[in-house]
């Protein structure tokens, strides 16, 4: 698996859990006058385990995401180069 597609599936990993956290928090909200106090903390506190690892899956996401041109990772140098010259073969000079 290539440093792009890591960087791709881990930021879909964050959003997914930044969107289940705020489902997670609202439903505390939505049912907290229903069933009472003990409802609310079990959806806030997976809420909290939700943000919890949007952020370390960010952090990861931190040291895989490719850098382009400069990270030297030979997958995107020769992307970036086919779809420059349409080949891919590269030139050092």
């Amino acid at each position: 698996m290539t440093r792009s597609a890591w960087h791709r599936l881990l930021v879909t990993l964050v959003v997914v859990l930044l969107a289940l956290t705020v489902v997670l928090y609202v439903a505390s909200v939505v049912l907290a006058p229903a069933d009472g106090r003990n409802t609310a903390g079990l959806f806030v506190g997976w809420a909290m385990f939700a943000m919890v690892g949007a952020i370390v899956f960010g952090i990861i996401d931190f040291f895989v995401r490719p850098l382009g041109g400069r990270s030297g990772d030979a997958d995107v140098m020769a992307a970036a180069e086919e779809a420059r010259t349409g080949s891919t073969r590269t030139h050092r000079g």
